[in-house]
């Protein structure tokens, strides 16, 4: 069976079933939203087995064979950032359907249908295997996020238009890079391209073309000083938007840079361009300093989160291009690890603001008080974000650590240790506000005044998936040596020392 489409077709088919439920019945758009995203995870599993034991999977659409059709590839590390993303989308789903329902009750199958399209277009960017395809998949995931985002606070619609102008640039340089590519190998599918490349070796055109579909990589992931689409996209949108696409697209584009440097573009092509690998790990490193000091100036938790998103695009970039296996390990790791921390602190975030009614430092007092368990997934969100042992952000650092120490580049190993030391500093204000910290009363968005040391916690239906995303940080954390030795170490195979 072709689990690799049907990963994507469910979440296709629900997104024109919610386009016209307003015709069918509403009543079944979240039953058809969830039952998709489950069928999508299950098969995305189904591709992960299937690739940890025959190694990678392809699927031809239409049952035409590259460079005339279009391949959809997968390996033991795209399948399981298949497993990620799908089951990402499907917990915070599952979380914030009171919110959806109250929060666009007139608009809830508009809003289902851009759900299911951003996730499919993040999906079908993790399998494709052909160039284009990929541009029109990020146009696909891009296009529904804008939308999303749009909805939110009064300056949503403001950000997320800033986001379409920065992005749609960005889009225009990878496009514009393509162009290049292709017309110098005549093909567009990726492992066609790298039989091609490696056979050509570096020419002007061909450099050329690498740095301008890098660059456009970069503004799409938000490197510094790309960045600037980023804090406000985030922090504007609604809670759900923030949740879903947070997590998700700024670790779809740094799998995107990944594939590029693994697949792509042969290794020596890649080394005999030792000045853009140079400007990339500084950029790297001044993202890593300039996210983790903004973050510091914020007093709004939801705005600091996108400030160390920032900082966290650095660790990535900065790892895959310091150009040896343990630094690309550290990197492969990280946006897994990032994509998970992410996730439960936007997830926990959700929750405070539907009871407090903002994300305001002010707001947070007592919380601890009053919301114990959506606290201890934060503090574990929190901790595995500092790099604290067991939880994976630990492992995913000292992999990115290790391997900046091996080439050398102690700017980009001390601007890490600087980040994890001023995310230290982050956390544990929020935590002496949010246990130290308390007046007489605060607001509750949905009750009216209580006092503080009164348990007002979310709906379990909010707080089993945000259990769920924390606890998973521990077990893939405790699973590192498994990942490393049977995700990634086989998807690097051959292509990197």
């Amino acid at each position: 069976m072709h689990y690799q489409i049907l990963v994507l077709l469910p979440l296709l088919f629900a997104a024109f079933f919610a386009a016209i439920s307003p015709w069918l019945g509403r009543r079944l758009e979240f039953p058809a939203a969830v039952l998709a995203l489950g069928v999508s995870l299950w098969s995305a599993i189904q591709v992960l087995l299937q690739t940890l034991a025959h190694g990678p999977v392809t699927y031809l659409l239409g049952g035409w064979s590259p460079p005339w059709g279009i391949a959809f590839v997968a390996d033991t590390f795209s399948a399981a950032m298949l497993c990620l993303m799908s089951g990402m989308a499907l917990l915070n789903l599952l979380a914030n359907r009171e919110q959806i329902e109250r929060e666009f009750p007139e608009k809830t199958h508009v809003f289902y249908t851009l759900y299911l399209l951003t996730t499919a277009g993040h999906l079908g960017i993790l399998s494709t295997g052909d160039i284009f395809n990929l541009y029109v998949l990020i146009e696909v995931a891009a296009l529904s996020g804008y939308a999303l985002l749009s909805w939110g606070g009064a300056r949503a619609q403001l950000a997320s238009l800033n986001y379409l102008l920065i992005g749609s640039t960005g889009a225009s340089f990878y496009l514009f890079g393509i162009g290049y590519l292709y017309v110098k190998t005549g093909s567009l599918n990726m492992a066609d391209v790298a039989s091609i490349l490696s056979t050509m070796g570096g020419t002007p055109a061909l450099a050329g073309a690498f740095a301008i579909i890098m660059l456009g990589l970069w503004v799409k992931m938000a490197l510094f000083p790309f960045h600037g689409w980023l804090p406000g996209a985030y922090s504007q949108s609604t809670n759900v938007s923030a949740a879903l696409l947070a997590p998700m697209t700024t670790k779809v584009m740094a799998y995107v840079v990944v594939r590029m440097l693994i697949t792509v573009f042969p290794t020596d092509f890649v080394a005999s361009m030792p000045e853009l690998s140079t400007i990339a790990v500084w950029l790297a490193s001044a993202a890593i300093v300039v996210g983790a000091l903004a973050a510091l100036a914020q007093r709004d938790l939801r705005r600091m989160l996108c400030f160390i998103l920032v900082a966290e695009v650095g660790y990535m970039a900065g790892g895959a291009f310091i150009g040896n296996r343990t630094a690309m390990t550290g990197t492969m790791l990280h946006i897994i690890a990032d994509a998970l921390m992410t996730l439960t602190l936007f997830m926990a975030v959700s929750n405070i603001v539907s009871k407090r009614g903002s994300p305001a430092f002010g707001d947070l007092k007592g919380l601890f008080r009053s919301m114990p368990f959506t606290m201890a997934a934060f503090v574990l969100g929190a901790m595995s974000m500092i790099g604290v042992p067991p939880l994976c952000g630990f492992f995913s650092k000292w992999y990115l650590v290790s391997g900046s120490m091996q080439a050398g580049q102690y700017v980009f190993a001390g601007a890490l240790i600087l980040s994890s030391l001023i995310n230290v500093i982050l956390f544990f204000r929020i935590f002496e506000i949010c246990f130290f910290e308390g007046g007489q009363e605060h607001g509750s968005h949905e009750h009216g005044h209580h006092e503080e040391s009164v348990m007002d916690e979310v709906h379990w239906t909010r707080l089993v998936p945000l259990a769920a995303a924390a606890l998973i940080l521990i077990a893939v954390g405790l699973s590192t040596g498994y990942i490393v030795d049977r995700v990634i170490a086989a998807a690097l195979t051959g292509s990197i020392a």
